[in-house]
Order: C-alpha cells, then sequence, then structure tokens
C-alpha cells in the first residue's frame, strides 16, 4: 500500500475520530445479536485494520452461517438440472419411446414431479399452470423422455419454484427449529438439502429436520458440519433411494461427506 494512501487513511481515521473505544461508549447499549454485527461490520469498514506490511487482514469466514446462493429460483434450477429428470408418461412404455420396464410403475412426471400423487403441490394455481402447459404441447404423445420443455423450459422450472415455496415455507416453519431455519436459511448447501427434502416429502423434511435441530441445540452451528450431517441423515436414512441420492445432494450442496 503506498505511503500516500496510508497518509489518506490516518486523515479520515482522524477526521471521525472514531477507535474502538468511542464505538464501545457509543454503541454500549446494543446487546442483541443484529446490533452487535452491524456495529462489527461498521468497525471493519471504518478501521480498515492492517497487517505490519500494508496488507488487509482477513478475517477466516470458514464457520461463517452465511454463505453461497441462496436465491430460492436458483437453488431449484439446480435441483432440477442436477437432481431431477425431464418428462415421463406411461404411453412411452406402451408405444416404444421408452422400454426400460423399471419404470413400469411410474406416473406421469416432470422435473421430479408426480402428476397423480403430487396432491396439493398440483393443484396450487402455479401447478395448475404447470400442467395446463404440458397438457398444450400434447406431451404425453409429442415429447420424447427426459424431454425439458425446449423454450417452455425456463417457464416451467419458474412455475416449480412458485410450486415448492409455500410447502417448503410450510414445512421449515413446522419442522426446523428457529435457530437452525435461520442456519439453513443463509447457507445454499443446507437450504438446498432441505428444498429437495421438501420434493422428498414432510416425512422425510422432518426426519432430516430432526437431525439438524438436535445438533444445533447440542451446540453445532457451523454449516460445514451440519452439511456433513445432513448427507449422513440421508445416507442412513434406511431407503435405498434417499440413501443413493446422498451422493448427489452432496454434489449440490459443494460437499465431500458422502
Amino acid at each position: 500500500m503506498n505511503k500516500r494512501l496510508l497518509a489518506e487513511i490516518h486523515r479520515q481515521k482522524e477526521l471521525m475520530m472514531v477507535n474502538e473505544q468511542l464505538a464501545q461508549n457509543v454503541f454500549g447499549g446494543i446487546k442483541d445479536a443484529m446490533g452487535q454485527a452491524i456495529l462489527k461490520s461498521f468497525m471493519d469498514a471504518t478501521l480498515n485494520n492492517d497487517d505490519d506490511n500494508g496488507e488487509t487482514t482477513n478475517t477466516d469466514s470458514s464457520s461463517s452461517v452465511s454463505g453461497g446462493d441462496t436465491n430460492f429460483d436458483n437453488i431449484v434450477k439446480n435441483i432440477i438440472d442436477k437432481l431431477e429428470g425431464g418428462y415421463f408418461h406411461p404411453n412411452m412404455l406402451k408405444d416404444g419411446r421408452v422400454k426400460d420396464s423399471r419404470y413400469g410403475n411410474s406416473g406421469e412426471t416432470m422435473f421430479g414431479i408426480d402428476r397423480k400423487n403430487g396432491g396439493k403441490i398440483n393443484t396450487s394455481s402455479a401447478g395448475k399452470e404447470f400442467w395446463d402447459i404440458i397438457d398444450k404441447e400434447n406431451a404425453k404423445s409429442n415429447w420424447k423422455w427426459n424431454y425439458k420443455g425446449g423454450s417452455l423450459e425456463p417457464r416451467l422450472k419458474s412455475l416449480v419454484s412458485k410450486m415448492m415455496k409455500p410447502f417448503y415455507d410450510e414445512f421449515a416453519q413446522k419442522y426446523l427449529s428457529p435457530e437452525s431455519r435461520e442456519i439453513v436459511n443463509k447457507n445454499s448447501g443446507l437450504l438446498s438439502n432441505f428444498v429437495y427434502a421438501t420434493w422428498n416429502g414432510p416425512g422425510w423434511f422432518q426426519k432430516f429436520a430432526k437431525k439438524i435441530n438436535d445438533s444445533v441445540k447440542s451446540g453445532i452451528t457451523n454449516p460445514k458440519e451440519l452439511s456433513k450431517i445432513s448427507i449422513d441423515a440421508r445416507k442412513n436414512s434406511g431407503n435405498s433411494l434417499i440413501a443413493q441420492g446422498a451422493k448427489k445432494v452432496s454434489d449440490i450442496m459443494g460437499s465431500n461427506y458422502s
């Protein structure tokens, strides 16, 4: 850092007359976590802690609660792209578009959403629009297996996000403790796990949430540790499909625990 810049920084500090003792006097009444966080940001930005070599000292953020892209739409898109497939209809077995007999018990699905067994998710306004688009394309006759909608794909993905969000919010409110919910909602990996648990269903969401709640209650709040616990919960779920998906869920969480 050049001398001119150092001199300017020093001048600004003197003009602002801010130091840690003054901050404690002014903000001493702030007791809540949010206030302390604001104070810390203020002090970090103002004091500009430099080391002896003139380099800005970085703090270790490996245990930070926040992390990654927590935009719900983006997380849903990522889940669809990496965990769920495109379109399937039982007619595909009959007319030869699909020859794998393992699909014999599958109903009509798109992006992992079962039209017949999806329940309320399909009867929401977004759900109705989602399936109306597919019907207007006569997908059951025209689309190939795993087709994702072509030019309609972005709209269909957007609708899935609208379909999933109310159920994620409901499950998170019901099954995650307030502290756990705050950690999950601020970390893209943990949020991805629980958004996908919304696909898995309320029973699985509740089971996975209990693992996180118990861990947080015991004092484990590091997202990396909680991510490992989440993956282990899938691996040891006792359900072969859930367990087999643990590796892919680990990948979208950005972890290497599976």
